[in-house]
């Protein structure tokens, strides 16, 4: 397995690759200038075939359009997102370049299991940064949008945001048991161990 971060959008969206052996692929999250993101699946030879989205913000979804027009992905999130995801309103991109309605094309819930070639990603529902929140487990890694960055969390001050349920959520990814590395929506990755151990909102 391989996870490539590309920076993108106008604050810094982490957009991930992640693909297996075989160069089947999906992308989770994406916004913002896609040349580096397309010159990087061309020069692989990469299969993107899945969109997989964290939760339904604008700087996450802005690119989402567009790359599923070129390979013909399928998006995929979670369905207590759906309300968000259609509202430029909600999902805050009414305050951007451009407003935004998306929906899914395949809505999933707590515990499913995404395949992508040889990947199985597990859908982990960690509502707080908004309601329909979720990371993505995929072997050693946890693709954590906004809900765990490196020393801190997200905002929970936005539409359907709730700061109850982000505690509860961040409880969660703490009582994990093992290491994971941790690849967040925004800054650089980090370990779930490192995070136990100094991230005063854990």
């Amino acid at each position: 397995m391989t996870i490539q971060t590309f920076e993108m959008g106008s604050i810094g969206t982490n957009c991930y690759v992640v693909s297996d052996e075989k160069g089947n692929c999906a992308i989770v999250d994406c916004d913002g200038n896609t040349t580096e993101l397309y010159n990087y699946i061309s020069k692989n030879n990469l299969k993107p075939s899945h969109i997989l989205l964290t939760h339904g913000h604008f700087d996450h979804i802005g690119a989402v359009e567009e790359v599923q027009q070129k390979y013909g992905c399928k998006i995929y999130a979670c369905q207590k997102e759906a309300a968000l995801l259609s509202d430029p309103v909600l999902n805050a991109s009414n305050m951007s370049y451009k407003p935004l309605c998306l929906t899914a094309d395949v809505w999933v819930k707590e515990g499913d299991i995404i395949t992508v070639g040889d990947l199985e990603f597990k859908v982990l529902e960690t509502p707080g940064h908004t309601e329909g929140s979720i990371c993505f487990m995929i072997e050693n890694a946890i693709l954590s949008g906004d809900t765990l960055f490196l020393g801190s969390c997200g905002r929970v001050d936005f539409p359907t945001g709730d700061p109850t349920a982000m505690m509860a959520s961040l409880k969660r990814l703490k009582n994990l048991e093992g290491d994971y590395t941790v690849y967040p929506g925004h800054g650089p990755s980090t370990t779930l161990e490192y995070e136990r151990k100094t991230n005063p909102f854990m």
